[in-house]
């Protein structure tokens, strides 16, 4: 029995000792603090890369908070001047304004991303499957199935247009070029290879530059070549003449639009989870800081939130929405 006993002892020494060495964000110069000192008319129940849902249906995009609501049950997916919205059971609607002016049920599948564009709606499915709709013909234009998948991240990147073609970000971390005019995926993209997590979490087009990443790993394709990253990534930011990468252990990276380090920051045992490109940079800390630092790296400011980040926050282009509130950046 005191064999026992002092087993036990031994393992909880073992657990709560490694529970205890866990190393948190503690900087020591502070600036200032700051407050979430706006309310939102519901709380937040639901982020995507480019927008989030509050309890009451209301949608938040990078515009802001918007008079759109969903219905009970919905939550947004994509779109900008359209809102598409989606359900746990196979429903999608589309939104404007007010107006409902598409819904459909498709069948053993949920919608976890899509962009409209004209009467073109883009879809993907959360077992890796893809779909162009026409809602004007109420038909289906293409179906393409990719290998099924175990995992879909929150923030995974929305399908894009380019002219007659769209991007397609899948969960097993490819790109699908689909052409409208030969109704058909002309080109496939492979962005990262990780049996896991290996969803597309960005994608954007600046120019004839393409920037994709997988939470393991970021590419930037350009008419000449393809040039990549190996990174446990947490965000990306995609301006015209550099790319910001932020990884899960606490550092930034400045790079050009090809990929070449120019300069990194490191804050240890930071951990990002979100991130608003303004005046500066501004990189939300989960313990409950904003660190501000110049488009060059040269330079941070840090700042202290009221509460630590452990519920659902979503960034536009110059507020933070957390919870049932936000805070709006100085310009």
């Amino acid at each position: 029995m005191k064999k026992i006993v002092s087993f036990l002892l031994i393992i909880a020494f073992i657990v709560f000792s490694g529970c205890s060495s866990r190393k948190y964000f503690e900087p020591e110069d502070v600036v200032a603090k700051v407050k979430f000192d706006k309310n939102l008319p519901a709380k937040i129940i639901d982020i995507r890369r480019d927008g989030a849902t509050l309890k009451n249906g209301q949608v938040i995009t990078k515009d802001g908070l918007l008079n759109i609501y969903l219905p009970k049950g919905y939550v947004y997916i994509g779109g900008k001047d359209y809102i598409v919205g989606a359900d746990d059971c196979g429903d999608v609607i589309i939104k404007d304004g007010k107006t409902t002016i598409f819904r459909k049920h498709f069948d053993s599948k949920k919608a976890v991303s899509a962009n409209i564009s004209n009467n073109i709606l883009a879809l993907l499915f959360d077992n890796n499957e893809i779909m162009v709709y026409d809602i004007k013909q109420n038909k289906k234009l293409y179906q393409y199935s990719e290998n099924r998948i175990s995992a879909v991240d929150a923030k995974i990147a929305s399908p894009l247009f380019l002219d007659s073609l769209i991007l397609f970000p899948t969960l097993d971390g490819k790109i699908d070029i689909y052409d409208k005019t030969q109704n058909k995926i002309i080109r496939t993209i492979i962005v990262g290879t990780k049996n896991e997590f290996n969803n597309i979490i960005f994608l954007k087009v600046i120019g004839n530059i393409l920037i994709a990443a997988t939470p393991n790993k970021i590419i930037s394709v350009n008419p000449q070549n393809i040039n990549s990253l190996n990174e446990n990534i947490r965000d990306v930011i995609f301006l015209k003449d550099r790319v910001y990468i932020l990884t899960n252990d606490g550092e930034v990276l400045l790079t050009d639009e090809n990929l070449n380090i120019l300069k990194s920051r490191k804050y240890p045992f930071a951990h990002f989870v979100g991130a608003i490109y303004g005046k500066y940079l501004y990189m939300i800390e989960k313990e409950g800081y904003i660190i501000a630092v110049d488009k060059d790296l040269r330079v941070s400011n840090i700042f202290k939130l009221e509460d630590s980040i452990d519920d659902f926050i979503f960034t536009s282009n110059d507020k933070i929405f957390y919870k049932d509130r936000f805070f709006q950046l100085a310009k």
